[in-house]
């Protein structure tokens, strides 16, 4: 059986612990092993009981490891995971049993599905993309690697989030938009039409508030 390492041990970090013992792979394929964070105070507040095993930064994955990266951070997680994988890590998903999945769904490497997340019909979800409590991705979405949706979005069907997409709590992208790489979707934004990549929209209906420095990449 393999040991499962959580990659940050900040607040996500400590929730996907609890989600990862209740999926259905733990005690099957793999046991809750601890924690990789670079602050190697993470948890002194905290009554853990799996231990902070040292920093990601330099980090050797063993044969018997499997990681899963609980950042809420896009740019964070990409960069710790690219670190670990560069050392042969290999990333699991972590999938909550009350998360429902529909038919023909496809779901990318080292995905996280939180409690009460939903992926209907033919949805596509990239590698690394997090979808955090109660949000829903509705039939034919697509979701590009690293994006994140936060708790209670609605993505809607044939809706497409491109590569590195965050999109705030209680947000909404109604039916066929395109959200562009790197663009932040801001808590309760209601978006109905496309998103340009790297540019942050907030309210209802959506407008364009600031475009992110380095928010497409070549």
């Amino acid at each position: 059986m393999k040991r499962l390492i959580i990659l940050g041990a900040g607040g996500f970090g400590r929730e996907v612990l609890a989600w990862a013992r209740q999926s259905a792979a733990c005690g099957r394929e793999w046991q809750v092993a601890g924690f990789l964070d670079d602050n190697p105070r993470a948890l002194d507040r905290f009554a853990i009981d799996v231990p902070l095993l040292g920093s990601i930064a330099g980090y050797v994955p063993q044969p018997d490891e499997v990681f899963v990266c609980a950042m809420g951070r896009v740019d964070f997680k990409r960069q710790c995971v690219e670190r670990i994988r560069g050392h042969g890590g290999a990333f699991v998903p972590v999938i909550h049993p009350s998360a429902v999945l529909g038919d023909g769904v496809a779901l990318g490497t080292g995905v996280i599905l939180c409690p009460h997340a939903v992926v209907t019909s033919q949805a596509r979800l990239g590698d690394f993309v997090t979808v955090n409590l109660h949000s829903t991705v509705a039939h034919d979405a697509v979701v590009g690697d690293w994006s994140q949706l936060h708790c209670h979005v609605d993505v809607t069907g044939r809706v497409t989030l491109e590569e590195e997409v965050t999109v705030g709590s209680h947000a909404s992208i109604l039916p066929g938009v395109r959200v562009g790489r790197g663009a932040l979707v801001g808590a309760g934004a209601v978006v109905t039409r496309d998103v340009p990549p790297g540019v942050t929209v907030y309210g209802s209906p959506a407008r364009p508030l600031v475009r992110r420095e380095g928010g497409s990449r070549p």
